[in-house]
């Protein structure tokens, strides 16, 4: 049973969290989570990522190091290297939730201002509906091909447009229950998939040869090949750089930095490492490179164990498709903040299945879909660039009611900055995502600078090293007095606010779940 909840927001409790329990509906939205509700341990990241990577959605990916003509030893030098490089940018934004109390969106207004905040939320929800149609879209075809196995259906389109609602709805109904109902099914497809990734290996391995050469080169010669795999690796974990706020606002307040971004760094690394490189493994092995993988694997596995592979393709959709739907309500809830997070979430999961529709049934462009995915990751690394440099400059130092007063228009912040934009930012992000719309090179779009690359992809590389330069150059010519600021500031103007002011505002209040 939960606490009462005043007016603005809290419970009659202080000490009380409000849905605590797995199975009961989590209450707040985008309200900022109190010290004294904070419950969660750094240690929890390592059911977080691992129950998000240990499912076919991430585990297919595996399969491209090997399409790109790598043998198997350079793919997994490729996977491992990108993934650490990826994996030193993701890990250092953990600190913000653990700040703020917020999620990462709402943590963005302290270097984009408060109604620059904008961007983090449609990066959010448009890359989190991405991914969450592609997961929806994996246990979709895996419940279809375990179908045929076992029962003779069908796997045509007409089936697969009834398998999408059933696992988009079973992967809503744990992402609206929220925070701690999802931990409980992370803890569990955790241990699960753990379970049949190993098992997976141990079947295949008196097929598998380590000595495999691997074929043509995608692109002209070993190294220029061999790169593109690593920044692909690399983007994996920069795609999530937007959601671990939605986690580690729960940290307990005695969580240090450090702890915080060890578990989540390693978890992060060591999840997609196992996810993809079990993806190589099984590659290496397909008959058909050009055959739908998840068919394949049914394929290549003893018959007796392609039901249990399919089938966990099916149940491994829950984790990340949750993952991924919670942060796009909660990046929802911030911009349409007077609804609640549970109905956020459940329009968001509406809207993920009908682009999943138009991308898998309608149009047949599900691989369209992945690559707009990965277009715009050119969005995020600059944003997660400027999130890193202005840490610096604020010296982790964050006023958590402030970031919030976009629910009060009425009142500014220091977090105010020029009619609720802080242009340094701007300036810094505007270039470097052009610049970085400039250098893409996949199936769906090929920008035309791209050639100067050779080929490697590093759309996501160039935006964030631009960024960080521009933000820091920015700051520099017009320093950020919020940033130099110790102590919440008291003087009026674009980056100050008003005593009155900070004393009399609360964050928004949280809403009733329906």
């Amino acid at each position: 049973m939960t606490a009462p909840l005043h007016a603005a927001g809290t419970p009659a409790d202080p000490t009380a969290y409000v849905g605590n329990r797995a199975g009961h509906l989590e209450h707040r939205g985008i309200d900022m989570i109190p010290p004294a509700q904070r419950h969660s341990s750094a240690g929890e990241f390592l059911w977080i990522w691992h129950s998000a990577q240990f499912s076919l959605g991430t585990v297919v990916l595996g399969a491209l190091p090997i399409a790109f003509g790598l043998s198997w030893w350079a793919s997994v030098s490729a996977v491992l290297l990108g993934l650490l490089l990826g994996t030193a940018v993701f890990a250092p934004l953990v600190r913000f939730g653990k700040r703020t109390g917020a999620n990462d969106p709402i943590s963005s207004g302290a270097h984009f201002g408060v109604r620059g905040r904008m961007i983090a939320n449609l990066i959010t929800i448009v890359v989190a509906l991405g991914f969450f149609a592609i997961a929806v879209w994996t246990g979709a075809s895996a419940m279809l091909v375990a179908g045929q196995r076992l029962l003779g259906t069908p796997t045509d389109a007409a089936a697969l447009a009834v398998a999408i609602p059933i696992v988009a709805g079973i992967v809503a109904i744990v992402a609206v229950y929220g925070h701690s109902t999802l931990l409980a099914a992370y803890k569990l497809m955790t241990l699960i998939g753990g379970v049949v990734l190993l098992a997976l290996v141990l079947v295949l391995a008196p097929q598998f040869d380590p000595a495999h050469a691997g074929g043509l080169y995608v692109l002209d010669g070993f190294w220029r090949t061999w790169l593109l795999a690593v920044s692909f690796a690399a983007t994996l974990p920069i795609s999530y750089a937007t959601f671990q706020g939605d986690y580690s606002r729960y940290l307990r307040p005695e969580v240090s930095d450090r702890s915080a971004m060890l578990w989540t760094g390693a978890s992060m690394y060591t999840s997609n490492a196992v996810a993809l490189l079990v993806g190589a493994y099984v590659t290496t092995l397909l008959a058909d490179p050009d055959q739908p993988w998840v068919i394949g694997l049914a394929n290549v596995v003893p018959t007796w164990f392609a039901a249990v592979v399919v089938l966990f393709g099916l149940v491994g959709t829950v984790p990340q498709g949750g993952l991924c739907l919670y942060a796009a309500g909660l990046s929802a809830n911030s911009v349409f903040w007077r609804s609640s997070r549970a109905m956020a979430t459940l329009a968001m999961s509406v809207m993920g299945t009908a682009i999943l529709y138009l991308g898998a049934i309608a149009y047949d462009a599900i691989d369209s879909i992945s690559a707009f995915v990965l277009v715009l990751l050119v969005l995020v690394s600059p944003w997660a660039a400027i999130m890193l440099v202005g840490f610096a400059l604020h010296r982790g130092q964050y006023d958590p009611l402030d970031l919030h007063t976009f629910a009060t228009p009425h009142r500014r912040g220091r977090y105010w900055y020029t009619r609720g934009v802080n242009p340094r930012s701007i300036c810094a992000f505007v270039p470097a995502v052009t610049l970085g719309l400039l250098l893409v090179d996949n199936t769906l779009y090929t920008g035309p600078l791209a050639g100067l690359t050779g080929g490697i992809d590093l759309s996501w590389a160039v935006p964030f090293l631009v960024a960080a330069l521009l933000y820091t150059l920015a700051n520099r010519i017009a320093p950020d007095r919020t940033a130099l600021a110790s102590s919440p500031p008291t003087e009026a103007g674009d980056d100050t606010a008003q005593p009155d002011e900070r004393r009399s505002h609360r964050p928004p209040a949280a809403r009733r779940p329906w």
